[in-house]
């Protein structure tokens, strides 16, 4: 039978109506909502928050903490605190779990990171040597590195310190002993700040190279310390919370949320003051000028 002209048309319109069709099947099928479902599991999969999901369902943070008074303090019974666990606090309470901390030391931190005994690392100076293992979150604050001496000593500037050719004090594994070994000083290296300065007191020693908030807590304890701020700066880091290496971006974007609003609001830094930090322009008393 000869097609007549409508007749070839409505045939090519239906032609070309088929193979539209299945261009779009085969390129992307269409899902329930009117759109590819390729699209809808890229969608789905950056919205995933698997480190954040894994501590909700365990029902608890669990923060790595060493001691590093005020900031933090490792307790006898092994548990921490101080104000630099008020925006991991504030993270926990926004995902509703409870807070658990868990005591390390400075030489152990990343590795107790790496070997999942806790899901975030609180305290932790930011370096690219770290931050080839783990990552790390927004900053939380930032400080200083000081020199804390006897206050009989000869010593009353950082160029006098460097330029006696004798043990610096520092705690084995921390940024600032990471900080002394590129400037090629001598060390004295030992396993908490405590026994650097007991180091000092023994003679072992010059002084004390630690940050600026347990050089507060030291010498305040301590009236026969003082502080030396070197000028210029030697050494000045920004603190951060490490997380894994592989945890998701979502998750990270909840965490430095948490962190972010504890910065922005002010509420870190009265928590700072109220610990009794101080800044290097009030230190007062505690300080020791040339």
């Amino acid at each position: 039978m000869a097609l007549t002209k409508q007749s070839k048309t409505t045939f090519y319109v239906v032609g070309v109506l088929i193979l539209a069709w299945l261009a779009g099947f085969f390129g992307g099928k269409v899902g329930s909502d009117g759109g590819s479902t390729q699209t809808v599991a890229s969608s789905g999969d950056s919205s995933k928050a698997a480190w954040v999901d894994k501590i909700k369902k365990a029902g608890e943070l669990r923060i790595g903490c060493a001691d590093a008074p005020p900031t933090i303090v490792v307790k006898a019974d092994g548990s921490c605190s101080g104000p630099d666990l008020l925006p991991l606090q504030n993270f926990a309470d926004g995902i509703g779990v409870k807070v658990k901390t868990v005591a390390t030391t400075w030489q152990n931190i990343v590795a107790g990171l790496q070997a999942d005994k806790y899901d975030v690392a609180a305290d932790l100076d930011q370096t690219v040597e770290r931050s080839l293992a783990i990552r790390f979150t927004h900053g939380s604050w930032s400080y200083p590195g000081v020199f804390l001496v006897e206050r009989g000593s000869d010593y009353k500037s950082s160029t006098q310190i460097l330029d006696a050719k004798k043990p610096i004090a520092t705690s084995q594994g921390t940024a600032l002993d990471a900080a002394l070994q590129q400037a090629k000083a001598k060390e004295l290296r030992v396993d908490t700040y405590q026994n650097a300065a007991a180091g000092v007191k023994a003679g072992r020693a010059v002084a004390v190279f630690t940050d600026l908030g347990t050089a507060v807590d030291m010498a305040t304890k301590d009236k026969s310390m003082g502080i030396i701020v070197p000028d210029p700066a030697i050494f000045v880091h920004h603190v951060a919370y490490g997380v894994p290496a592989g945890i998701d971006a979502r998750s990270m974007d909840i965490l430095n949320v948490a962190v972010d609003n504890s910065v922005a609001s002010g509420e870190i830094a009265r928590a700072f003051a109220g610990a009794g930090y101080r800044d290097v322009d009030a230190l007062g008393d505690l300080e020791i000028k040339s």
